[in-house]
């Protein structure tokens, strides 16, 4: 009866791991980029070096942080989906 039990958070949790694992080769390659794209952006404010420049990149940093931010969350949210209400904290009426 308790296989029942660990059987499915057991596979949610590799799959878990699983998804988090291939997303960071495809986070390497998307964060070279991102970089790229926000020079070429920040360019368009002023030189390399120049306030306005920096300004730019340190906006488009806190930008893609919040978004990596609403990311983690959403898959936090999944995940305790996945899980159903067993994940709601400890409970001492059992």
């Amino acid at each position: 009866m308790w296989l029942f039990r660990i059987l499915p958070i057991l596979t949610a949790t590799i799959l878990f791991a699983q998804g988090y694992a291939g997303g960071d080769v495809a986070f390497a390659g998307q964060q070279a980029q991102a970089a790229s794209e926000d020079d070429a952006a920040c360019r368009q404010q002023g030189a390399p070096g120049s306030r306005a420049y920096a300004d730019c990149r340190r906006a488009l940093a806190e930008a893609h942080e919040q978004q990596k931010a609403i990311i983690q969350e959403q898959k936090r949210r999944d995940f305790d989906r996945l899980l159903g209400e067993g994940t709601g904290g400890f409970d001492e009426t059992f």
